[in-house]
């Protein structure tokens, strides 16, 4: 990296070399980091020369010299990821869904800046690559990075978090409308939903549980014979107190749970369908060539909805979408007059009332489950 131009008033000073209030810093050529330098002129001078002696070589393009001088005082944003990977991320408790979702970034880091020294990027340079996303992602974005600045100062690593003084974007408000029984029930009956999808949308209904959990759902799960099936909602497994739910099956939920079990196609999940074409990057991204994805499951439900006209009367940026079954679902029980403790437990959600602590000490814990209903009629 080039030296700056010298003002007038400075250029009686050595190289990288500048006026710090009544002191001085020194600017590393390479990483453009500055170090205050809290001494007489004289002294500053000294240094400056004898650091720029040092780095001679390295300017002149020594590349072995060059990893001699660096090592960890002079990280890549690609070693700083790995640090920050390997020694901040996995002590966090993070849902393995939003784990996945954070190495997803920092493997994007790694090939967009992985290259660049950490002193090099300044408050310009993410700025412009911040800009390359949209603004939802900007912010998704811009904190993780905070985040990753925020270690690297605490580990010597940076001056300054040159993340957090990036700009802040309100992130684009969400519309959707909320569903009604009537118009979820127009998707189920129509024939050009799929049966696999009519199953997942009565599951959901009925027990409440989130997408992720819908699509993961083992049928091992299921004990007919005493009419439960067991969940541990993903989201809440990174707690501290992860939720385990045994819910006591309505009828409702026992009709849908049995015909996912009766379906001819060999599958372990509860939810699942015979793909149209098996490619092998496809299938080897799945846990079982006949499971469903989240994100498969929205998009087909979102087709769904719209071949079967359901909302038709409403913009299609506000459609109600499959996360939307749940609030139906929870509303449907209220208006059943089932008590808000029992719909709170059956949702599990993190609450002193449904959740039980582990006893701590050397054993390994075992799993509690809650023992909640799903009686809802529709």
């Amino acid at each position: 990296m080039a030296s700056r131009p010298r003002s007038i008033k400075n250029r009686k000073l050595p190289p990288n070399l500048y006026p710090n209030g009544k002191y001085w810093r020194y600017r590393n050529p390479i990483t453009g980091l500055m170090t205050s330098i809290n001494r007489p002129l004289e002294d500053a001078i000294k240094l400056a020369r004898a650091a720029n002696a040092k780095l001679a070589p390295v300017m002149a393009g020594d590349g072995e010299l060059l990893m001699i001088l660096t090592g960890d005082r002079l990280p890549t944003m690609r070693n700083l990821v790995e640090r920050f990977e390997a020694e901040w991320l996995k002590d966090r408790g993070y849902a393995a869904r939003t784990l996945v979702e954070i190495q997803f970034k920092l493997e994007r880091y790694r090939q967009d800046l992985g290259d660049q020294l950490v002193g090099q990027l300044d408050v310009l340079s993410i700025a412009e690559y911040l800009d390359g996303f949209s603004n939802n992602a900007y912010t998704k974005h811009r904190g993780l990075l905070i985040q990753i600045f925020a270690f690297a100062v605490a580990k010597g690593l940076a001056e300054r978090n040159v993340a957090e003084l990036t700009l802040i974007k309100k992130e684009a408000e969400k519309k959707r409308q909320r569903h009604t029984l009537a118009g979820l029930m127009t998707i189920v009956d129509a024939d050009t939903t799929p049966i696999w999808l009519k199953r997942a949308i009565r599951l959901a209904l009925a027990s409440l549980q989130r997408r992720d959990d819908i699509v993961s759902w083992l049928k091992s799960s299921v004990d007919l014979e005493n009419n439960t099936i067991k969940v541990s909602p993903g989201k809440t497994q990174g707690y501290d107190n992860p939720i385990h739910l045994q819910i006591k099956m309505g009828k409702a939920l026992r009709e849908v749970v049995s015909e996912c079990l009766r379906s001819p196609v060999a599958s372990p999940y509860l939810i699942h369908y015979r793909p149209k074409a098996r490619k092998r990057e496809q299938i080897a991204a799945k846990d079982h060539w006949t499971s469903v994805t989240p994100n498969y499951l929205s998009n087909e439900f979102s087709k769904a909805r719209d071949a079967a006209h359901a909302y038709d009367h409403v913009p299609t940026t506000e459609r109600p979408t499959f996360h939307e079954i749940r609030a139906l679902g929870a509303w449907l029980y209220e208006q059943q007059n089932f008590p808000q403790e029992y719909i709170q437990a059956l949702m599990g959600h993190a609450d002193a009332k449904m959740t039980k602590h582990y006893q701590e000490g050397h054993t390994e814990k075992g799993i509690e489950y809650l023992e909640v209903g799903a009686d809802l009629a529709f």
